[in-house]
This record gives structure tokens, sequence and C-alpha cells, in this order.
């Protein structure tokens, strides 16, 4: 439910119940020595700032099962390293990574049609972004990173994109 472990800054890890499908408001938020949590296939939804300020997360495997990750969700994990939204999504909302200031890798699925305002502030340290859509999704907020992989026979539609701005390089996948 919403904000059930907020402020647990001893909590280190969880595993969810399976029969859960809905991880609430805030309901992890600023539990700061949380480093590792199972969350269950059947979750479809993680909800406004249901990890926000877990500033010690290093890692986090969202199932296939969830569709919608709303905003704030993973703002301020600054050990969050990197994350693979699942093929379900299709948008990252806003400030949903802000502040993931240990974010090097970030996969995003060719669902993904708009990537929203500060969705990826604050992620200095974001080497590749492994983009599969065919047509690159709208940016609300730029993606700074080194190197963008896209889909075989897709560099130039990125190329000729917002896209282009914000990485160094932008190199096709095998």
């Amino acid at each position: 439910g919403h904000y059930a472990f907020k402020d647990c800054s001893s909590l280190e890890s969880i595993t969810i119940p399976s029969n859960v499908t809905s991880i609430g408001y805030g309901a992890f938020r600023d539990c700061s020595s949380l480093s590792s949590i199972t969350i269950p296939s059947g979750v479809t939804k993680i909800e406004y700032g249901a990890f926000s300020g877990c500033s010690s997360l290093a890692s986090i495997t969202i199932p296939s099962s969830v569709t919608s990750i709303e905003h704030s969700a993973f703002s301020g994990c600054s050990s969050l390293s990197s994350i693979t939204i699942p093929s379900g999504v299709t948008k990252i909302n806003r400030d949903t990574f802000s502040g993931c200031s240990s974010l090097t890798s970030i996969t995003i699925p060719s669902s993904i049609t708009s990537i929203e305002n500060g969705a990826f502030g604050g992620c200095s340290s974001l080497i590749d972004c492994y983009c599969y859509a065919n047509n690159p999704p709208l940016l609300v907020s730029p993606v700074f990173g080194k190197t963008l992989h896209v889909p075989v026979g897709c560099k130039t539609v990125y190329e000729n994109s917002d896209w282009k701005y914000y990485f160094t390089n932008i190199i096709e996948m095998n």
C-alpha cells in the first residue's frame, strides 16, 4: 500500500509476496539501506515515488508484467547502476530515474514512445543507452550519454532526430 515502508532506514532487503499486483505510492520511499528487492511477476504497476530515495539500491529487476512505472518511481536511487525497462511500458514518466547518479546503462524497449521531462535528469554517469525502438521515442527531456545503441538499419533515423544532440556515438546493435 501507499507509504507502507516509508522511512524504514534499517530495511536492507525484502521479497514482495506473489499476490501483490501494485507497489503503492512511496511504498519504499527513503528506505536508505534497502539494497535488494525482489518484485514478483504479478506486479503490473509501480506507483509514484515507490522507491524514491532508496540510495543503497544498486540493482533491481523489473518483471515483464509491469506496464506502468509512474513518475519519480526510482528518483534518488543514487547507487542504481543499470536498469532494463520492461517491454509492456510505453512511457518513461517525468523524473522516473532522476538523480540516479551511478546509472551507467539503460535499456529502453521498442514499446517506449516518449521520455518525459527530467526522466533521466542528473544521471551523470550514463555510458550506454540501448534503445530498441525503430523510430526514436519523443524526447520531452534529453537523455545524455556516451553511446546510443540502436536497431540495425535505424542509425540514420536517430541521427536525424533530437537524439543526436545528446550522445557522442550512435551505433547499430548486432
